[in-house]
């Protein structure tokens, strides 16, 4: 079961792996922003147009509990789970992880590129979340987080909104420099990282660089195996 990536449900697949047998689950889950109107954008130079902000019916009443007793369950005794989060979301996640485990840190990608505020009427987006916990209280003998050096060691992470040759056609890609990066601080040189909503397949990418071992899901197909995966990886195959 490691190094695929499984077209399927998440929580039917989740259910399949065995307990404490992960050392992380990072994972980019719906965020609950999608919406059936259009954002108009009023460009200086004439061009205007709007903005589709209906992602997908995925993207509408995403229950966080499920998958997270899932991911709770799957995960070793020193492992972690880190999720992507929109600023509606965090206050759930943050609830359920300090009634059933045990919530760090939020996490901070700091885009150096934000989409510009064309209306003026706010700021520019320029951030996006993740949230941190552990299934037991961390400790400096854990294997599974890796601890650099102070200045690398810090809970913002620069990079640009994804683009050229890394871009695909997912709406919510994340940069596959972060994704190295939590990767590498939070599982062990061999272990293994579950993403359930694995999307583009930045996780995947990340761990066969790094490697790490991965299970990724993903329900809709054609997410599946990206141009970069198959670069990296053209014996890699998906269920059926």
């Amino acid at each position: 079961m490691e190094n695929k990536i499984i077209q399927g449900d998440a929580l039917e697949e989740l259910r399949k792996i065995p307990d404490s047998s992960v050392d992380l689950v990072f994972t980019d889950p719906p965020y609950n922003i999608s919406q059936k109107n259009k954002i108009f954008r009023d460009y200086r130079n004439g061009n205007n147009g709007d903005i589709n902000m209906d992602f997908g019916e995925w993207d509408y009443n995403f229950d966080i509990k499920p998958f997270l007793i899932e991911c709770k369950r799957i995960l070793k005794d020193n492992g972690s789970i880190i999720v992507w989060t929109s600023e509606q979301l965090y206050g759930e996640y943050r609830k359920w992880f300090a009634e059933n485990m045990y919530p760090k840190q939020l996490l901070i990608w700091v885009k150096t590129n934000p989409l510009p505020q064309f209306r003026l009427v706010g700021y520019r987006q320029a951030t996006e979340l993740m949230f941190w916990a552990l299934k037991n209280k961390n400790k400096q003998d854990n294997d599974n987080f890796i601890f650099q050096g102070q200045k690398e060691m810090t809970n913002v992470f620069y990079a640009p909104i994804v683009g050229g040759k890394e871009r695909t056609e997912h709406p919510t890609q994340k940069p596959l420099s972060i994704t190295e990066k939590i990767i590498k601080r939070h599982c062990v040189q061999g272990g293994i990282v579950v993403d359930p909503y694995i999307g583009s397949g930045t996780t995947a990418v990340a761990c066969l660089k790094l490697g790490r071992k991965f299970i990724g899901i993903e329900r809709e197909r054609e997410n599946i195996l990206i141009l970069l995966l198959l670069e990296l990886n053209p014996g890699l195959s998906n269920k059926n």
